[in-house]
């Protein structure tokens, strides 16, 4: 969360899919985590001036600039396949 250039976030004003803080929440009962988050990602994320365009732990994906995120596992696929097109798009 230490990213900055001339005291500002990186990603300041960036739109990304998150995996919701309401889902991490509810870990460890759910099992993807040992244990409790430190601290909520995503409202930190907005405070640091991120805009988050999901709300549930689904398939999303997004791309903004040179930044491609995925709301969940569920996006995985999708995700990978954003990457590599958007790879190629910069290679070709």
């Amino acid at each position: 969360m230490s990213a900055k250039i001339d005291n500002e976030f990186i990603f300041n004003d960036y739109e990304i899919a998150l995996f919701p803080d309401a889902v991490d929440k509810q870990t460890p009962m759910i099992g993807y985590l040992p244990g409790q988050m430190p601290f909520e990602l995503g409202e930190k994320l907005q405070e640091l001036g991120m805009h988050i365009i999901n709300k549930k732990a689904d398939d999303t994906c997004h791309i903004d600039r040179n930044l491609i995120t995925g709301a969940s596992p569920y996006a995985s696929n999708k995700l990978g396949r954003l990457a590599a097109e958007t790879l190629l798009k910069v290679v070709n």
